[in-house]
């Protein structure tokens, strides 16, 4: 598939059927990409198709490429946990066509050759584009400032500590007034270097009955409210990554009322599941970030409704298969997302009961407002003149073949959230074809 090409008879919205499911809506509209952009959409069969590739639209839904704000892609790093070529593949088939890279690579993303690195290998795969995000600091320790202003140049969007604590607040203070005087996002998850510093779940009811250290939630919101102090101080774009607390929560919400121009985001799993899914030690629910209690669950439901939160992220993490061998507290943390994102984010509608236009812009709108990219106020649909990166869905597809490295996840062969004890809701949606730039990327409609 090469030149322009023309969708024909796609619709551009989902809709919930009588059951709450999501489906195309019934318009059709014919979409032509040509160099790169999506030069005219029509209603179906009034768009000329000679000369340009034909794609069958019907039962597909076109949309925006989502944008993902922490994804880990594992490369440059250790063997068996993934590499560029599988986790932007599979982040492709999850919907994303731009990827926010973790820092904590190895070595860290904290110097131009490792940048260059990144960026030269990502450009060599056919998959979702890459935007690295630079270490804030040499080797994510918390001391000497990483030199942001040049990463910046070579293309970082964003800088963070990743999954690390900082723990100086004068080094902090004197980051964020370094990156504010070139305008770039300070992309940093809350947590306190030494509350629940050697935890390993949430400190609540089932940490406790299993005997494992807690990670109370004034980890969270004690690193919060000194990071939303420091940047109203500093003046620096501050973007909240990955909340679990209902007070979290709150905390940003408040601040956003004062007046401090700052975003938020929540990883997808934190929107289903809780503290009671790791009872009986199970490890394929350690996460980097804790689930929480219910009520925590509930708030970071409500801050998505609210817009307190700007952002659903994956918080994609694979591992290989010896990572969660030991025993709980001592397994690696985190779960691979990207092959169950999309059918995760389709059941989300019906849960929050929430429009679905308006959970498509928590993965389009919201993250490209948190980088500063170029983008349409679309709420996830297509609009003529924006750059080609789109995906068409078959929301009705069941379960597909999984293309990340990382099998550290609960939900292979899930084909209802009841089946893990959550709220019913099918897991269903595929992406069939998805564009970068106009140029096809992943064709699945054959599988």
């Amino acid at each position: 598939m090469s030149g322009a090409v023309l969708i024909r008879g796609v619709a551009l919205a989902l809709v919930p059927d009588a059951n709450g499911a999501l489906r195309p809506d019934d318009s059709r509209h014919d979409l032509l990409i040509e160099e790169g952009v999506v030069a005219r959409i029509a209603p179906a069969n009034r768009l000329d198709g000679d000369g340009v590739t034909l794609v069958d639209g019907d039962a597909l839904v076109a949309l925006r490429g989502f944008t993902d704000l922490y994804g880990r892609l594992r490369e440059p790093g250790p063997p068996g946990r993934g590499t560029l070529a599988s986790e932007t593949r599979a982040a492709l088939a999850g919907g994303f066509t731009r990827v926010l890279c973790a820092p904590d690579t190895d070595p860290v993303l904290d110097d131009t050759a490792t940048l260059e690195l990144i960026r030269r290998r990502a450009a060599e795969e056919p998959a979702a584009r890459v935007l690295p995000m630079a270490a804030l600091t040499r080797g994510l320790e918390g001391g000497e400032l990483a030199p942001l202003a040049t990463l910046g140049k070579l293309g970082a969007v964003a800088a963070g500590q990743a999954d690390r604590a900082l723990e100086d607040a004068s080094v902090l203070r004197s980051a964020m007034q370094y990156a504010a005087t070139f305008d770039m996002p300070l992309v940093m998850t809350p947590r306190d270097a030494h509350l629940g510093a050697d935890g390993c779940a949430h400190e609540g009811a089932v940490a406790t009955r299993l005997g494992l250290p807690g990670i109370p939630v004034a980890a969270e919101t004690a690193a919060l409210a000194r990071l939303l102090e420091l940047a109203r101080d500093s003046g620096c774009r501050l973007h909240v990554s990955r909340l679990s607390s209902a007070r979290g929560v709150e905390l940003v919400a408040e601040a956003k009322r004062s007046g401090l121009a700052l975003t938020a985001d929540v990883g997808i799993h934190h929107l289903f599941f809780t503290e009671s899914e790791i009872d009986g030690f199970d490890a394929r629910y350690r996460s980097a970030v804790p689930f929480r209690s219910a009520a925590d669950r509930e708030a970071l439901r409500d801050g998505v409704r609210s817009g307190t939160i700007d952002a659903i992220c994956s918080d994609h993490a694979p591992l290989d298969g010896d990572a969660r061998l030991a025993p709980f507290p001592a397994c690696a943390a985190g779960l691979a997302a990207y092959d169950h994102f999309l059918p995760l984010l389709l059941a989300l509608p019906a849960l929050l009961d929430l429009p679905p236009s308006q959970l498509l812009e928590r993965v389009t709108d919201g993250p490209s407002r948190v980088l500063g990219l170029d983008t349409p106020e679309s709420a996830g649909a297509p609009v003529e003149g924006m750059t080609a990166d789109l995906i068409l869905v078959d929301s009705g597809a069941g379960a597909r073949t999984p293309l990340s490295a990382g099998r550290n996840t609960p939900l292979d062969g899930v084909g209802n959230l009841a089946e893990c004890g959550l709220e019913p809701a099918p897991l269903t949606g595929a992406v069939r074809l998805a564009f970068v730039a106009g140029e096809p990327r992943l064709d699945t409609r054959r599988e």
